[in-house]
């Protein structure tokens, strides 16, 4: 569901002895065209040539000049949702809108490049009676400001590019008009044919993502991400380059996105792919300190965890302007399931909630007391700004909550009645004196102030929520430094819970930046220089982290500081 943790593959349209292939080189008419090639094998379907083309010009062969325009439109198609899966019934042909278009000669030589627009439409010029073909790149790529380049590749095949190419055809005004058309390779029963669209319908939808974040005033620069899809890919975990992702998923330059048929496809799950472009737009134009790992709404997580899952749920659904997030799966892609992202009604309510979070946010957008309905500018505005990428503490809701009352006063009150909805208390970006401590009173308060001058505060870890990610799994302790110096710190069981292996690990901003992860019992210390500032160290059970580990834990430790020089 949600987790945080093709040379050229290429579509071809060949010209043969007067018939030209369906939507290739000379631009075919064909309505619901079966052509297509992926990874370099190579299909057509075809139609008399008398539909082929366009004429441009009626002037005589000696009246025209030396070089024409090539133009056409770039098509794929696209596979909408109904309440369960994808409705293949529904097919509807949707225009490429950004695409990198190459045209080439003979010699597959690149002549010139452009972009389709936002109807699919594009236009090069070339020599007439040259022998070209036009080639259609499964990548978006800018270079004013902002630039960016998003393009789809296959991690099965050596992370190639994805492509489309139409005919190798002389350049004549006959010639001038070159459609080409991604089919979706469905045929009634399954994924018969190639599935030449896949590629260009993610595209489409990270086209949308930024023309959204454009118009919420980002003018910064998109950096590069591959979106590696193959039809091989699936919920497996293994090897990437074998197919085996596990789910959909960000991570550093790159979105692995599912595509094993009757399993788990994601190519037309917009909200999915929406959901992971959006830990990219916290990687790239804000910040988020998830420390990843499963996750769902019925489950009490990591504050870090709910902050960032919550936040992409949303984004993906303020991006669409849709409420629900769709994800298809099962036999024929005729499963899934759909959420309201909006639901209040919360069976999991808190700041350790990621469908509190989502919830918050989506509705805030969504609400048009003093602000525009669905306008996206405001939250840009607060997850880009210099306090929250530099905030002391770990990125929360109570993080985003604090700015937006400071940098839009005017829209506090209806903030704060929703977090109240969802039994977050109105409290500063730290989460200072929250009573909702999620049935476990050991988690609260949020963050826990560590003195330097060895005073114990003792905390507990435990995993009675789960492992890994879930709440009090870890502990947060402020510490202020005012003295810049070596310091050490040092955790050491109180409790009786067998063999303990306490682990610290210590944060500036969001940033590791020291850890202690010996196999010493029951004890634990790292030491580190550090500059005058506010820091967090986070303090758990390697038990009660393990996600193998079949026993309820719960261990607590005295936690101490000290300066050593």
């Amino acid at each position: 569901m949600f987790r945080f943790y093709t040379v050229i593959s290429t579509v071809t349209w060949i010209l043969l002895a007067g018939i030209l292939v369906a939507c290739g080189g000379g631009g075919g008419n064909s309505s619901s065209p079966t052509s297509g090639v992926s990874n370099g094998i190579s299909s057509s379907s075809t139609i008399p040539s008398s539909s082929s083309a366009i004429s441009l010009s009626t002037g005589s062969q000696s009246s025209l000049s030396a070089t024409l325009t090539i133009g056409g439109k770039v098509t794929f198609d696209f596979i909408p949702h109904n309440t369960d899966g994808l409705n293949y019934s529904a097919i509807a042909v949707r225009a490429g809108r950004g695409l990198l278009v190459e045209l080439l000669d003979e010699n597959n030589i690149v002549l010139t490049t452009t972009q389709t627009d936002i109807d699919g439409n594009y236009s090069v010029n070339t020599t007439r009676n040259k022998l070209v073909k036009v080639r259609v790149k499964a990548q978006l790529l800018r270079s004013q400001t902002p630039v960016w380049n998003f393009k789809v590749t296959d991690n099965t095949n050596d992370n190639a590019l994805y492509s489309m190419n139409g005919s190798l055809v002389a350049a004549t005004d006959t010639s001038a008009t070159r459609n080409l058309h991604a089919p979706s390779g469905w045929t009634g029963n399954g994924y018969t044919e190639l599935r030449v669209a896949a590629p260009f319908a993610i595209l489409d939808t990270i086209y949308e993502g930024v023309t959204r974040l454009q118009s919420a005033g980002n003018s910064a620069d998109f950096p590069a991400l591959e979106l590696r899809w193959s039809s091989k890919n699936k919920p497996a975990d293994g090897e990437l380059t074998l197919g085996e992702i596990g789910t959909s998923f960000f991570w550093s330059d790159a979105i692995y996105i599912l595509g094993d048929e009757n399993n788990d496809t994601d190519e037309y799950d917009r909200h999915v792919l929406l959901h992971e472009w959006g830990h990219y737009v916290e990687a790239s134009f804000s910040r988020s300190d998830s420390i990843g790992g499963d996750h769902s709404q019925d489950e009490k997580l990591d504050m870090r965890v709910a902050m960032s899952e919550g936040f992409a749920n949303a984004f993906s659904a303020m991006m669409l302007d849709d409420v629900n997030y769709r994800d298809s799966s099962g036999p024929q892609q005729g499963d899934g399931f759909f959420n309201n992202i909006s639901q209040k009604n919360n069976s999991i309510r808190g700041w350790y909630s990621e469908a509190s979070v989502q919830s918050i946010l989506y509705n805030f957008y969504a609400s048009n007391t003093g602000k525009t309905a669905k306008n996206f500018t405001d939250i840009f505005q607060i997850i880009n700004a210099v306090s929250y990428v530099n905030s002391s503490g770990f990125v929360s809701i109570y993080t985003f909550a604090d700015l937006l009352r400071k940098q839009i006063p005017g829209q506090a009150t209806i903030f704060n009645s929703l977090l109240v909805e969802q039994n977050i208390e109105i409290t500063d970006e730290y989460g200072g004196g929250e009573s909702n401590s999620g049935g476990y009173i050991a988690s609260l308060p949020v963050y826990k102030n560590l003195s330097l001058s060895n005073i114990p505060v003792n905390v507990c870890s435990t995993n009675r929520f789960g492992s890994y990610n879930k709440l009090a799994t870890s502990q947060y302790l402020f510490i202020n430094v005012n003295t810049s110096g070596t310091y050490k710190f040092t955790a050491e069981e109180t409790s009786d819970s067998g063999d303990s292996d306490p682990d610290l690990y210590l944060f500036r901003r969001g940033s590791e930046i020291g850890k202690a992860e010996g196999p010493t019992v029951d004890q634990e210390s790292v030491s580190r220089f550090l500059s005058v500032g506010t820091y967090v160290l986070e303090v758990m059970d390697a038990r009660a982290k393990d996600i193998d580990e079949n026993e309820q834990i719960t261990a607590c430790f005295d936690i101490r500081a000290q300066l050593l020089n």
